[in-house]
């Protein structure tokens, strides 16, 4: 067998004759490139699954450290019902025994206890300075919120459908949400409270009771209202 010997340009070879060169040596080249190549991109694969999978991880454990079991939400919810319960019939009993009558209520719903002051235990007519009858009951919700800080507070202010039109204020907008601020202001100046728990709503005559048609269902709408909320609770 003749061996295959690398061609070579010299006297007796034409120049314009094709030249095949043996192609063991250029395969074998390729073959080495290709290994190459495909081990560089196994090992770049390999880097992003185990980066992927540090970052999984670390992810899953967060989660599983801020997640509280299933039987720690039911005991906090259980504590915080306790508790809500608590304030709501304490609250009842105390402003009970203030003695002020109609002119202040309490409600009670699965979240929230409302507490709705009555404007002549609280306003002069057409004013927003809180007057010092109602010092008393703002002096005890106080009190209760100071106990439970989770608790957020929701001030509304109402009025009834006669208009007003003052330099102070245009409008029956104006004075409800006035009045609420008021209470507001009482509350945080006198006993520190933190504004932050607060939200101030004004709803004008928007809102009343009972029909605007007589002077004492007037007197039933013009009213502030004072939500305590729990946000803690889930509806029962």
């Amino acid at each position: 067998m003749m061996p295959f010997n690398r061609p070579e340009t010299g006297p007796g070879i034409s120049p314009n004759k094709k030249i095949v060169r043996p192609f063991f040596g250029q395969d074998e080249d390729d073959e080495e490139q290709n290994w190459l190549v495909t081990f560089s991109d196994l090992l770049s694969l390999l880097l992003i699954f185990f980066i992927a999978f540090g970052a999984w991880s670390k992810v899953s454990t967060l989660h599983r450290q801020t997640t509280p079991p299933a039987s720690s939400k039911a005991e906090a919810q259980a504590a915080g019902r306790e508790v809500f319960q608590t304030v709501k019939t304490e609250l009842q009993a105390l402003l009970l025994n203030l003695g002020m009558g109609e002119g202040v209520t309490v409600q009670t719903g699965p979240q929230e206890i409302l507490i709705t002051l009555k404007e002549y235990i609280s306003f002069a007519n057409g004013q927003a300075e809180v007057l010092e009858t109602s010092y008393p009951v703002l002096d005890t919700i106080a009190d209760a919120l100071k106990r439970c800080p989770d608790f957020l507070i929701e001030i509304d202010g109402h009025t009834d459908d006669r208009p007003i039109k003052t330099v102070r204020f245009p409008s029956n907008w104006e004075l409800s949400m006035a009045r609420a601020a008021g209470v507001l202001r009482y509350l945080i100046d006198r006993h520190g409270l933190d504004p932050s728990r607060f939200t101030l709503k004004g709803h004008g005559e928007q809102r009343p009771l009972v029909p605007n048609d007589t002077e004492a269902h007037r007197a039933q709408n013009r009213r502030v209202e004072i939500r305590l909320k729990n946000p803690g609770l889930n509806a029962a």
